[in-house]
């Protein structure tokens, strides 16, 4: 039996055995069934090895041996980041494109733009990660489904610290696009076109790569969790939340906008971050930030007993002594909060004392308003 080993950016708390799997509709990497989702599943930071047993393709159409490789592990990903198949082919398609799944010469070499890996991502200071990062091909996919938060103020960056270059999960309606409008909403490439013609044979690779078993050696140490710039130490329902929430990362500040279904007007204010992320878990928030404090002062928890998920609460009124926002804490002291003043939804320090701070609240389980 062949056994490929291939290098790949994972954090996991533990390993299993996973399949890519075809048919109904559903073509992906059937990897973590049963956990709680990905974050324990993922991230950037620290690699573990991956490995294919099974009869690879010897290749679909042109796509070497060493592409079916890389389709794998752009598949693996998506599935191990709850993205459907329709998706996983929108990435396969866009690496297509960009690099012949890795089989163009001059993949792993930056352009004159300071692209490079399948995706064609810019390595530049300021964008989409290092030249080793976005050579990853996982780390590569990760970013091309998730997008990418900015932790710094670079200058010749793609924008200030906090903005969130948007990932395929970012394109408002991705699922309802054809898949090469949803692949140029991501790439804003000066060939939108192009993607359309890679659609049949990215189809012919899924269903290749359908019998090929996919395992991780958990050897070498990671975390199993991770972030945008923060370690988040969350899963299950919880995991849920924080995943949501990210998804969020970049979106404009618009009062009054968002909600249980996602943001609104164009945009979430504090609580409509909180209401659409704890509905991944089935709970139901109150509306308002003065709301939610209310429904859940009694849950309250002091700093120093701080989780992810846990509710901060401040207030910023003349008089402070309202409540009038709230945030998300996430863990490594970071909390995710739609900001009024930054005019987006982004990763900020987490206050947890000062003239504003109000409490923080942890949501019971089955908590409903």
């Amino acid at each position: 039996m062949k056994k490929k080993a291939i290098a790949a950016t994972l954090v996991l708390g533990c390993a299993a055995p996973v399949a890519l799997v075809a048919g109904a509709g559903v073509v992906g990497i059937g990897m973590f069934a049963g956990s709680g989702g990905s974050n324990e599943a993922i991230c950037a930071g620290s690699s573990l090895s991956v490995s294919i047993e099974g009869e690879l393709p010897a290749g679909v159409g042109s796509f070497t041996p060493q592409a079916m490789e890389q389709a794998a592990v752009i598949m693996k990903v998506g599935e191990a980041e709850g993205i459907p198949a329709s998706g996983q082919l929108v990435a396969l398609m866009t690496a297509m494109q960009e690099s012949r799944l890795g089989d163009h010469p001059s993949t792993f070499t930056p352009d004159a733009n300071g692209d490079a890996g399948v995706f064609q991502q810019r390595q530049l200071p300021g964008w989409y990660g290092s030249l080793e990062e976005v050579s990853d091909t996982s780390y590569a996919a990760k970013v091309f489904y998730k997008g990418k938060t900015l932790t710094e103020e670079i200058e010749g960056g793609a924008g200030p610290k906090g903005y969130h270059i948007p990932g395929l999960v970012n394109v408002d309606g991705w699922e309802l696009l054809a898949p090469t409008v949803a692949a140029q909403r991501v790439q804003r490439s000066a060939h939108p076109q192009a993607y359309a013609q890679h659609e049949t044979e990215a189809r012919e690779i899924m269903s290749a790569l359908s019998g090929v078993d996919v395992s991780i050696d958990p050897s070498e140490p990671g975390s199993a969790v991770c972030g945008d710039g923060s370690s988040f130490t969350a899963t299950g329902d919880i995991g849920a939340v924080l995943e949501r929430a990210q998804t969020t990362l970049g979106q404009t500040y618009v009062f009054g906008g968002g909600g249980w279904d996602g943001p609104t007007r164009g945009g979430q204010d504090c609580s409509g971050l909180t209401t659409y992320s704890y509905a991944a878990a089935g709970v139901r928030l109150p509306r308002t930030a003065r709301a939610q404090w209310a429904a859940l002062r009694s849950h309250a928890v002091s700093p120093s007993e701080a989780q992810p998920g846990d509710l901060i609460f401040e207030a910023w009124g003349r008089l402070g002594s309202e409540v009038s926002h709230v945030g998300i804490y996430v863990g490594d002291g970071k909390m995710i909060e739609a900001s009024r003043s930054a005019a987006v939804t982004k990763i900020s320090d987490a206050r947890l004392s000062g003239s504003q701070f109000v409490g923080i609240a942890r949501v019971p389980d089955g908590f409903t308003e």
